[in-house]
């Protein structure tokens, strides 16, 4: 794989630069380079989900912390908050996390994919008329 890339580099067809001790390979279009790494730098700046053992607190604690935020958020932001790029988790961490918030783990692929497209609604949770009938109008009097 490596030598493939590096002949690429060498061919000109595509750029590679340093980026934070890694090398990020890129389109050898300039206007689309700079692009590409300006997105990959805010994606560097925002923060995820750290190792534990770097905090102050055990991973118990951590957990908790992380379950009693997550009961507070509604349908819409519980998908969301599942979906962030949980990339540390390794393999299966879509999985883990489902496991972990009680999901089914295409909800977690949906949240992932919700936030990608950014197909995000601000005005309604569910949209009108969804969800359960009420009681008194299924059954007949």
């Amino acid at each position: 794989m490596q030598d493939a890339l590096y002949q690429l580099v060498e061919q000109r067809r595509i750029a590679r630069q340093l980026v934070s001790g890694l090398y990020l390979y890129s389109s050898s279009d300039p206007v689309i380079r700079r692009r590409q790494l300006l997105a990959r730098r805010s994606v560097l700046t925002v923060p995820t989900l750290v190792d534990a053992s770097r905090l102050e607190i055990s991973p118990d604690e951590l957990k908790a912390a992380i379950l009693l935020f997550y009961s507070l958020l509604d349908e819409q932001q519980r998908r969301l908050y599942a979906g962030l790029d949980l990339s540390n988790w390794g393999m299966g961490g879509d999985r883990q996390l489902a496991e972990f918030l009680n999901l089914d783990t295409h909800t977690v692929a949906r949240g992932r994919q919700q936030l990608l497209d950014q197909d995000v609604t601000f005005a309604r949770v569910r949209k009108i008329g969804g969800g359960r009938q009420r009681a008194e109008k299924n059954t007949p009097k």
